[in-house]
C-alpha cells in the first residue's frame, strides 16, 4: 500500500490580515496551517511513516486563468501590491495574499496530479487561503482563488483524466465551485452545507445545474446545529449512490473542518470524530468506483485546537482502513 501525501507550502502563510478592519478573516491565520503540520508531524502516523510531508508547488499564471477571468486576477495582484484592500466580500487582501494564493492553488494541483499519477492513492493539500467560495470573476468569504476548481481544470487540460466528483463537506454551500462547473457535466459537484430555512440563500435544492450540466450540482442543505448522527446519515444517503451512478476517475474532497460544534464561524455540532467515519466513508466509496483515489484540499476550519484534531482523524480514518480495502 501507498502511504498518504500530505502537501504544504511556505507561502501559503504570507497572507495575514492583521490591520484594521478585518473581523471574521482574523480566524483564517497562518497558525491553521503551522498548528496542524506541527500536530501531524507528532502524530503515530508520522512516527510509523504512514504520511509523507511534502513540499507544494506555486501555480503558473495559466493554471489560475483557466478558471478565472483576468479581472479577478489583477485585482488581487494589484491590492496584493499595495498591502491592503478588499477584493471581495470578507476578502481583505494583505501584502502576501497573491503569493499564498499562488502556492495554494499550486499545491493543490500537484496534490491532484501525485494521486492521478499513481505516486499515492490519497493525498491532503493542506493549503491556505481557502478557495471554495471564489467563482469566476469574484473573490468572497476569505476566498480568493478556487483551489479545486484550478486543480481540477489543470488534471483535465494536461493530464487528461475526465470526470472528477467533489464533495464538499465545509459548513458552508461550495458557490464559488458550483457556478465555475454549473454547466458542466464532467465535474459532479456535490455540497453539504448549512443553511438558513426561514431566510433563505444561496445553495438551495432547486440549484442543479445548467445545460449539459443539469443534474450535475446537488446541493443538500442542512438545518443549523445539524448533529454528527443526522449528518453522518445524510452523506451516506446521497454520496454513495451518485458516486456509483457518475463513476468518477477521482474524487476531489473540499474538506472544511467549520462544521465543527466548536467552530468560530460554522453552525452546525459535528465533531473531529466526525471526520473520521466521513474519511472512511470516502474511501470505502471510492475504492469501489474509483480504485481509491482520493484528493483532499483544505477549505474552512478556524478553531485552531479543533482543526489539527479534525485533519488527524480524516488521516486515520484513511489510514486504519485502507488496509481493509485496499
Amino acid at each position: 500500500m501507498k502511504r498518504i501525501g500530505v502537501l504544504y507550502h511556505v507561502d501559503t502563510l504570507m497572507h495575514v490580515t492583521d490591520f484594521t478592519r478585518p473581523w471574521m478573516e482574523s480566524f483564517e491565520s497562518p497558525q491553521r496551517i503551522t498548528l496542524t503540520l506541527d500536530f501531524l508531524r507528532k502524530s503515530d502516523l508520522s512516527k510509523s511513516g504512514e504520511i509523507d510531508f511534502l513540499e507544494g508547488k506555486r501555480a503558473e499564471v495559466k493554471d489560475v486563468l483557466r478558471v478565472h477571468h483576468p479581472y479577478i486576477f489583477h485585482i488581487i495582484d494589484e491590492l496584493s501590491k499595495i498591502g491592503r484592500g478588499i477584493a471581495g466580500e470578507l476578502s481583505y487582501v494583505s501584502r502576501g495574499t497573491f503569493r499564498a494564493a499562488f502556492a495554494a492553488a499550486g499545491t493543490a494541483i500537484k496534490a491532484g496530479e501525485l494521486v492521478v499519477k499513481g505516486v499515492y492513492d490519497q493525498c491532503f493539500a493542506l493549503i491556505r487561503p481557502p478557495g471554495h467560495h471564489a467563482g469566476v470573476a469574484h473573490a468572497e468569504g476569505l476566498c480568493f482563488f478556487n483551489n479545486v476548481a484550478v486543480m481540477i481544470k489543470y488534471l483535465q487540460e494536461e493530464v487528461g483524466i475526465g470526470r472528477i466528483m467533489v464533495v464538499d463537506w465545509d459548513a458552508h454551500v461550495s458557490d464559488g465551485t458550483s457556478q465555475i462547473f454549473y454547466d458542466d457535466d464532467t465535474v459532479l459537484v456535490l455540497s453539504f452545507h448549512e443553511y438558513d430555512f426561514d431566510q433563505g440563500e444561496r445553495g438551495g435544492i432547486q440549484e442543479i445545474g445548467y445545460g449539459k450540466g443539469e443534474g450535475y450540482n446537488v446541493n443538500v442543505p442542512l438545518p443549523l446545529g445539524t448533529a454528527e448522527d443526522c449528518y453522518f446519515d445524510v452523506f451516506v444517503e446521497f454520496f454513495e449512490p451518485l458516486a456509483r451512478n457518475f463513476r468518477p476517475d477521482l474524487i476531489a474532497i473540499s474538506a472544511g473542518f467549520d462544521a465543527h460544534f466548536a467552530d468560530p464561524v460554522g453552525n452546525m455540532n459535528l465533531r473531529s470524530k466526525t471526520y473520521f467515519k466521513l474519511s472512511e466513508e470516502v474511501l470505502k466509496v471510492a475504492g469501489r468506483v474509483c480504485n481509491s483515489k482520493i484528493v483532499f484540499v483544505l477549505e474552512g476550519g478556524y478553531n485552531l485546537l479543533a482543526l489539527p484534531l479534525s485533519v488527524s482523524a480524516v488521516l486515520y480514518g484513511l489510514n486504519w482502513n485502507r488496509s481493509k480495502i485496499l
